[in-house]
């Protein structure tokens, strides 16, 4: 399979805008480009009050069946999407922020997709993210994480 990681994240980035229903809340995924200069106060009309910030992460991938060769073989490649929620301080409403991790991760609970060449399903939800609420600057930061394995042939 070609472009293996590119494939993964544009069917989680797929998975994620059919999902989710705040549209009006902007969603940044990890890329390789500056992050924009978005402010609580003027970042926007009326300013931005909530923004998410989501990467896709690449973990073990492992052979699970033979199937005749080099490059038939079928494989599963874990990760996670980490699914981080920025709130402004100046709102005062992180309970907004945490109803919105909720429909985010709900986004991938029991999802799976099957194409003609891969299967990509969504196992598990993670608590072991390392930060809590932060004060510092004007951002309440939340993070969540969910697992995936994505099965192909190669």
């Amino acid at each position: 399979m070609d472009d293996l990681y590119g494939v993964i994240k544009r069917a989680i980035v797929a998975a994620w805008d059919e999902g989710w229903t705040h549209t009006d809340v902007p969603v940044l995924w990890r890329e390789n480009e500056p992050l924009p200069r978005i402010d609580p106060i003027t970042g926007g009309t009326g300013g931005m009050p909530y923004y998410f910030r989501n990467q896709v992460e690449f973990g073990s991938e492992d052979v699970i069946g033979f199937g005749g060769g080099r490059g038939r073989n079928f494989r599963a490649q874990r990760g996670s999407v980490v699914i981080r929620s920025f709130a402004s301080v100046l709102i005062g409403d992180e309970d907004q922020a945490l109803r919105m991790i909720s429909d985010a991760t709900a986004i991938f609970r029991s999802y799976r997709k099957q194409q003609d060449d891969w299967d990509l399903s969504f196992i598990g939800s993670g608590s072991g993210v390392d930060w809590g609420p932060n004060e510092n600057g004007v951002w309440f930061q939340r993070g969540c994480l969910e697992v995936f394995e994505f099965r192909f042939q190669g």
